[in-house]
């Protein structure tokens, strides 16, 4: 991050306390998990979440830039600043694929999922509200694509993962 970015991240971003955001997100996990019938529900209701949430973020983001991704391939970059504005850290890493269809993101040290444990739950994707958000954030700006959790800590995993993918040109249904 350059001298501005560093000035902007310093005074100009709104900052939450982590412990209040993961206490607030657990609360929330812990009432989807209470009121859903299967793990693909939970999921689903997550992703769904996450979409308003990053529908939102979209918004605010899109008042305060002037340039936006133009490729797909490109919000490899801008999904990486936006995680990096609202957690407050950055990707492990962050993986374009040769064709330029797939992304995938990387956290060692996840902020959403910090502390968690669950063992009785597999195929729960618990950082999966990140997945709405992108997929908002991808069906806003004019794209087809799909993301999903693939890995995450909170299951056992040494690090949260998440899949973005674009569709091909010509699918025209998602």
């Amino acid at each position: 991050m350059g001298i501005k970015g560093k000035i902007a991240w310093s005074f100009m971003t709104d900052k939450v306390s982590k412990v209040l955001f993961q206490a607030s997100y657990r609360e929330m996990m812990n009432l989807l998990m209470a009121g859903s019938t299967s793990v693909e529900e939970i999921n689903r209701k997550m992703k769904q979440i996450g979409f308003k949430v990053g529908e939102t973020l979209l918004m605010d983001y899109a008042d305060r830039i002037r340039d936006h991704a133009g490729e797909f391939h490109e919000f490899a970059n801008t999904l990486g600043l936006a995680y990096k504005v609202n957690s407050g850290q950055v990707f492990t890493q962050i993986r374009v694929s040769d064709d330029k269809q797939t992304i995938k993101f990387t956290d060692a040290e996840c902020p959403i999922c910090a502390g968690v444990v669950i063992s009785d739950m597999p195929g729960l994707q618990y950082c999966n509200i990140v997945s709405g958000v992108f997929d908002a954030v991808m069906e806003l700006r004019g794209f087809k694509a799909d993301s999903f959790q693939e890995s995450c800590k909170a299951l056992g995993d040494d690090v949260c993962t998440w899949t973005l993918r674009k569709y091909p040109e010509s699918t025209q249904n998602y």
